[in-house]
């Protein structure tokens, strides 16, 4: 399964893990770089990638430089949004160009509209909606349909701010932006949760077996109580057992 990093600021590839290294090229905001791990050497975290399709080098894992791609699968039924192409070479930022119904000036632009949608359930009524404006004469907007379980990758999420865009793309031509709140699942840790609650219950059902036999716990209605104190116990130890798995898995990924 092939994992990519968006660029988000210019960066310099190394020929090698080590700063003293050729310096090839330097990657432009926007690129999607496929990666493999993370390296950590002589105290610098290093994040290994292919440039022309193949070849293996290195940029310097900085927080500001690229944004790690989440290869997700879609939890709604349904998400729909836009992609989008400009027209001119007049390229306005993205919360200029779509704003809510009714905000755009109609005697100063033409005023076309997109509407965005993602269902959670149908028969439940359980969605989010919103219809945007944006300048015609400047863009081509163009509709993007997920359905449920189809799998793309999340490319940019701009979190902590008014941003309610995410940019996604399935890799296979389908790409453009979906509802920032859509409802969707991240593969590469979906093996996390299964393990952590199995971990949870066996814990659990052997703490009240010990407890059982050594007549700290009589079969009677008070096992009601005793029920909901293993279930709120269950619910704190799976949060803690997602959180070191997820941990454990990560330093693995970055030392190997």
């Amino acid at each position: 399964m092939k994992r990519y990093l968006r660029i988000l600021e210019p960066t310099v590839v190394y020929s090698k893990h080590e700063l003293s290294a050729k310096t090839p090229e330097t990657l432009k905001p926007g690129e999607l770089i496929s990666y493999n791990r993370e390296k950590r050497r002589n105290g610098i975290n290093w994040m290994e990638i292919y440039i022309n399709g193949y070849k293996v080098a290195y940029i310097q894992k900085e927080a500001r430089n690229f944004f790690i791609c989440k290869h997700a699968i879609l939890s709604d039924e349904n998400a729909s949004g836009f992609t989008y192409s400009f027209k001119t070479e007049l390229k306005l930022p993205r919360h200029m160009l779509f704003l809510p119904e009714g905000h755009l000036d109609n005697t100063k632009h033409t005023i076309g509209q997109i509407s965005m949608k993602s269902i959670e359930k149908a028969s439940e009524n359980k969605m989010i909606y919103i219809t945007l404006e944006y300048p015609a004469e400047l863009i081509d907007v163009e509709p993007v349909i997920f359905r449920k379980n189809e799998h793309f990758f999340v490319t940019e999420n701009s979190y902590g701010s008014n941003e309610i865009f995410m940019e996604v793309d399935n890799m296979k031509g389908k790409k453009g932006f979906l509802l920032k709140k859509t409802n969707y699942t991240n593969l590469e840790d979906i093996w996390v949760t299964p393990v952590a609650i199995g971990v949870a219950i066996l814990t659990v059902i052997g703490i009240f077996v010990a407890f059982l036999e050594s007549g700290w716990i009589v079969i009677s209605g008070l096992m009601v109580i005793v029920g909901v104190i293993v279930g709120f116990v269950m619910i704190i130890v799976l949060q803690i057992l997602l959180m070191i798995l997820r941990g454990i898995f990560n330093q693995i990924r970055k030392r190997f």
